[in-house]
C-alpha cells in the first residue's frame, strides 16, 4: 500500500461500521438514494429521532461502507437510485448482517418492523470483485452494480432478472484467541514467504493493512518485521506480533473499536486512544468519512491534473508540428526570386523553343504563388504561435494551483474541471464522456480569489480563463486597477480601486500577487504591466481572458513577498 492511494477498508474496519449502524438505524425507514458516481450509491434512512446517510462504493481500489453527513443533491438520476426508491419506498431495514471475516453485507427490508423480510441489498466489499446488488424476496435481482458476463468470471454471472448466488467461501483457517503460540507459529510457518504473506495467506480477515497495524502495535515498524521471512524473525519479536494478534481478535470479536490515525497517513479502528499517539480525536464515523472524503479528492485532483497535463502536453506538440510545418513553407516561399531569375533567363536566350516557354511560364507561376503564399504563411504561424502562447498560459494556471496549500479540495476540484472544459473547448479536443461527468454538470461554478490589502481595499485574482475574463470586464469597473506579469503567463489580478485611491502599498501588494500567480514566480523580482481597467480592451475573437491595452506603467513585483502575504490575510 502507497501514499496516495487511500486505504481499503478491511473487514475489520467494515465490522465496526456495521456495529455502530446497527445501534443507530435499526430499525429505520428507508427514504431516498442517488448515484453520485458510477461506482458509488448514497442512502438515507429515517429513525424515531434522526436521518442517517449511508454512502457504499464498490470501486475496486477503494471499496467502502460509511456514514456520511447529508450529501448535496445531485441533478440528475440514475436508474439504479430510482429503482432504489421505487421499490424500497416506506420500507424499513430491520437487518443488518455480515457472517465473522467475511465481506459481504446484507440489508434486509420488510414492509414494517416486526414483518418478514422481503428485499435486499447486499454488498460485496472485496477488491475488484466488489458489487452492489437489489433483490427481491426471492433472491431474484431487480438491479445490480455491475453486471458480469461468463467471459469475465467462470464462478457466476451477474445480471438483471437471473438468481443471486453468494461468493466462493473462504477456505483459509478462522483466527482463534485460544489458539497457542506454537500452533499459530507453525501454521504459518507453513507458507515459505514473508511473515505479512505467511498470515494473509493462512488465515480469514487479514489484509495488508492489518499487518501493518499489527506491526505498529507491537512497536516493530521500524524493524519492518512484516517483510522478513519468518525463519529470520527472534521469537521474541514474533512473540511480540502474537500478542498483537490475539488482542485483535478479541477485540474484534468483542465489537470493542476505536477509531485512529498511525504513522501520520494510515487509519485503524482497533487501537485505544491510550495505547497510540493520536491527535485527531474523531469518532469512528466522523473519522473514516473525513479520512476518506480527504484522499479520495486529493487522489481526484491528483488525476485531474494528470489529465489535465496530458491534453497540455498533446496538444503542445501538435501546434508545434504545424508551426514546424508552416516554417518551412515559409523559408520555401522566401526563394520565389530564384524561380522568377530562372525564368528571366529562358526567355533572355536568343534560340527559345516552344518546350523553354512552357518552363519558363511555369517557374512565373511558381514564383508568383509563393509570394503570394508568404503572407498567408505569417497570419498561419501567428495563429499557431497564439496557440502556443495560451497553452503556455493554461499550463501556468495548472502550476498555480499549488500556490494555495490549504485550499478547499471541493473548490480546487471545480477549478480544475472549469480549466479541463476550457482547454477541451478552446482547442476541440473531445474526450471520452462517462457517466459522472454528466450527472455533475449542475456543479457549482468556482469563484476568483479575494484578499484585502491593508487599507480595506479588494484585489481579485483569477484561477482560470472564465475567472480572468469575468474580473478583467464584467466585475470590474471604471476606477480599478489590472494587473498582469510582462511578457508572461499568468492570472490576471484588478486592485478594487474605484471606491477609493489606493495607496502605495496597496499598488505593490497587487503587483507581488501577480507576481506570485504567473510562470515567473520562481524570480526574485517579476516586472509586472499596471493598466487602468479603462484603457483594457477585449481581444475580437479572442478566447476569455485575452485582453490588449496601450498604455501601461511597469512596476517590479515580488513573488516571496506575495506569497506571504496571501498565507496570512486570505479569506477562508
Amino acid at each position: 500500500m502507497q501514499k496516495g492511494v487511500p486505504q481499503i477498508m478491511d473487514i475489520t474496519s467494515i465490522k465496526s461500521v456495521l456495529h455502530d449502524l446497527s445501534e443507530e438505524v435499526l430499525p429505520s425507514r428507508f427514504e431516498t438514494a442517488q448515484q453520485p458516481e458510477s461506482n458509488i450509491i448514497q442512502f438515507c434512512l429515517r429513525g424515531i429521532n434522526s436521518q442517517t446517510w449511508i454512502e457504499v462504493s464498490w470501486n475496486s481500489d477503494s471499496p467502502r461502507i460509511l456514514k456520511i453527513n447529508r450529501p448535496e443533491k445531485i441533478g440528475a438520476e440514475s436508474t439504479l437510485s430510482k429503482q432504489l426508491r421505487y421499490g424500497l419506498k416506506y420500507m424499513a431495514l430491520i437487518n443488518i448482517e455480515q457472517d465473522k471475516f467475511d465481506r459481504v453485507i446484507k440489508f434486509g427490508f420488510a414492509k414494517k418492523p416486526g414483518y418478514e423480510i422481503n428485499k435486499y441489498l447486499i454488498f460485496e466489499l472485496m477488491g475488484k470483485h466488489s458489487n452492489i446488488f437489489y433483490l427481491d424476496n426471492n433472491q431474484k435481482i431487480i438491479a445490480v452494480g455491475k453486471q458480469i458476463n461468463s467471459n469475465q468470471s467462470s464462478f457466476r454471472e451477474v445480471s438483471t432478472g437471473s438468481i443471486y448466488s453468494e461468493p466462493p467461501k473462504n477456505m483459509k483457517k478462522e483466527p482463534n484467541p485460544k489458539e497457542s503460540f506454537e500452533t499459530w507459529k507453525e501454521s504459518i510457518s507453513s507458507v515459505p514467504e514473508s511473515l505479512k504473506y505467511c498470515l494473509i495467506n493462512t488465515y480469514q480477515g487479514v489484509s495488508p493493512i492489518l499487518t501493518r497495524q499489527l506491526e505498529a502495535f507491537s512497536n516493530l515498524s521500524s524493524t519492518g518485521i512484516m517483510n522478513k521471512n519468518i525463519d529470520f524473525i527472534s521469537e521474541t519479536n514474533l512473540k511480540k506480533i502474537y500478542e498483537s494478534w490475539k488482542i485483535w481478535i478479541y477485540r474484534f470479536n468483542n465489537n470493542n473499536f476505536n477509531f485512529s490515525i498511525f504513522e501520520n497517513y494510515f487509519y485503524s479502528v482497533w487501537f485505544l486512544k491510550n495505547e497510540i499517539n493520536n491527535k485527531n480525536n474523531f469518532d469512528q464515523f466522523n473519522g473514516l468519512e473525513n479520512y476518506y472524503d480527504f484522499h479520495l479528492k486529493q487522489r481526484k485532483i491528483d488525476s485531474l491534473i494528470k489529465k489535465i497535463d496530458g491534453i497540455i502536453f498533446k496538444q503542445i506538440n501538435l501546434e508545434k508540428k504545424n508551426y514546424n510545418f508552416q516554417s518551412d513553407l515559409l523559408i520555401n516561399s522566401e526563394n520565389y526570386q530564384e524561380y522568377k531569375i530562372k525564368a528571366d533567363k529562358i526567355f533572355m536566350t536568343h534560340e527559345i523553343q516552344k518546350q523553354d516557354i512552357i518552363k519558363g511560364q511555369k517557374l512565373y507561376k511558381k514564383s508568383k504563388k509563393l509570394k503570394r503564399a508568404q503572407n498567408l504563411i505569417k497570419e498561419r504561424l501567428d495563429i499557431y504561435k497564439n496557440k502556443l502562447d495560451r497553452l503556455e498560459e493554461f499550463s501556468t494556471l495548472l502550476d498555480n494551483l499549488n500556490s494555495l496549500k490549504n485550499e478547499n479540495l471541493k473548490d480546487k476540484i471545480n477549478l480544475l474541471e472549469e480549466i479541463k472544459a476550457e482547454i477541451c473547448l478552446e482547442f476541440n479536443v473531445k474526450l471520452k464522456k462517462i457517466r459522472e461527468q454528466k450527472r455533475n454538470s449542475s456543479r457549482s461554478e468556482s469563484y476568483p480569489i479575494e484578499i484585502n490589502t491593508p487599507t480595506g481595499l479588494t484585489v481579485q485574482i483569477g484561477r482560470n480563463m472564465r475567472q480572468n475574463d469575468l474580473i478583467s470586464f464584467k466585475f470590474s469597473k471604471k476606477g480599478d486597477l489590472w494587473f498582469h506579469a510582462q511578457e508572461s503567463p499568468g492570472s490576471h489580478v484588478v486592485l478594487k480601486s474605484s471606491s477609493q485611491k489606493p495607496s502605495d502599498e496597496d499598488i505593490q501588494i497587487s503587483a507581488d500577487l501577480a507576481a506570485l500567480f504567473s510562470k515567473a514566480k520562481m524570480n526574485i523580482k517579476v516586472p509586472i504591466s499596471l493598466v487602468k481597467i479603462k484603457d483594457l480592451q477585449k481581444i475580437a475573437k479572442g478566447g476569455p481572458g485575452c485582453v490588449s491595452f496601450t498604455k501601461v506603467e511597469i512596476l517590479w513585483g515580488n513573488p516571496t513577498r506575495g506569497k506571504d502575504y496571501i498565507k496570512k490575510n486570505l479569506k477562508e
